[in-house]
């Protein structure tokens, strides 16, 4: 077990998954069994931008778990205890009679791709649809700021999930009226100069604000929909959003989300007095407890 913040709950565990080859740091919460072969519903956390499983694993899971629900957190690949991808400048060259070969890589650490994120997330899903605990018709994904649009996004895209709660959501760029998106001439030629082997590493954009740590990846962002992907989701929803939103504003956050769901689908918006950050420490407990009563009235049995 790695010196995680799973080491001290006594419920949780440190493992390793695997998204697109490369090792994630997970932690993985189990609620006291009922009998041996009882199956539990269960909740995917999904971190915002630059986000640790840490602070999941000490607040939300653990508060979710105690009321009977298998709880996963993970850091996203490149991202503090989970392994990076490696970008290869030079010509990989021959494997050897093994199968394989040595390489000069350089990890890709401190970038938010949502696509990449996004494709972590479903891998993690995969994984807890299949675990021995989890029964696979009460699944639930939790996301705040960036991974409040994640979960959005991937509920748009995965007829599995049974209830979602999305609080402060990052919901990506607006579609034009057309309802197409396309990037600007900046973001074009940046990312034409790194297919070229011009650059190896996403350099900062400049127009990202200075309280987001890492890179934003550019040539993602744009392309990025979880406005577009709402349109399907079905499971019932809740968003959580704050009064005072920064990023923004409450209209490219929860009342983007909530406008984007199809009127059929079931959905509660909860406003939150404050500013992005307050959903965290002000407001953690009216958060959490919202959050817990909606997976409990939507996943129990």
């Amino acid at each position: 077990m790695s010196s995680s913040v799973a080491e001290h709950q006594p419920n949780a565990s440190a493992i390793n998954l695997w998204s697109e080859g490369t090792r994630i740091a997970a932690d993985l919460f189990l609620p006291e069994p009922e009998n041996a072969d009882s199956r539990h519903p269960a909740i995917l956390l999904c971190h915002g931008w630059g986000g640790p499983k840490a602070h999941l694993s000490s607040t939300y899971a653990p508060y979710f778990c105690k009321a009977g629900f298998v709880c996963l957190t993970f850091d996203y690949r490149g991202w503090f205890e989970s392994d990076a991808r490696l970008a290869t400048p030079e010509p990989q060259g021959k494997t050897d009679a093994d199968g394989r070969l040595t390489v000069a890589g350089i990890p890709v650490r401190d970038v938010v791709d949502p696509l990449d994120q996004n494709r972590d997330i479903h891998n993690l899903l995969d994984w807890l649809f299949e675990h021995e605990r989890v029964d696979p018709e009460r699944v639930g994904l939790w996301g705040s700021s960036f991974g409040g649009g994640h979960v959005i996004h991937v509920a748009g895209t995965d007829a599995r999930i049974a209830a979602v709660v999305s609080q402060v959501p990052g919901m990506g760029p607006a579609p034009g009226p057309d309802g197409l998106l396309t990037p600007d001439i900046g973001v074009q030629k940046l990312a034409a100069a790194m297919t070229r082997g011009e650059l190896a590493i996403v350099p900062r954009p400049p127009e990202q604000p200075e309280s987001l740590n890492g890179v934003g990846d550019f040539r993602t962002m744009w392309r990025y929909q979880p406005r577009v992907k709402a349109r399907n989701i079905r499971a019932p929803t809740l968003i959580i959003d704050q009064e005072d939103e920064e990023y923004g504003g409450r209209e490219n956050s929860g009342l983007a989300a909530r406008d984007a769901i199809p009127a059929s689908t079931e959905t509660a918006y909860q406003v939150l007095p404050g500013s992005h950050y307050d959903v965290y420490e002000k407001n953690y407990q009216e958060s959490a407890r919202l959050a817990r009563d909606w997976f409990v009235r939507h996943l129990s049995p």
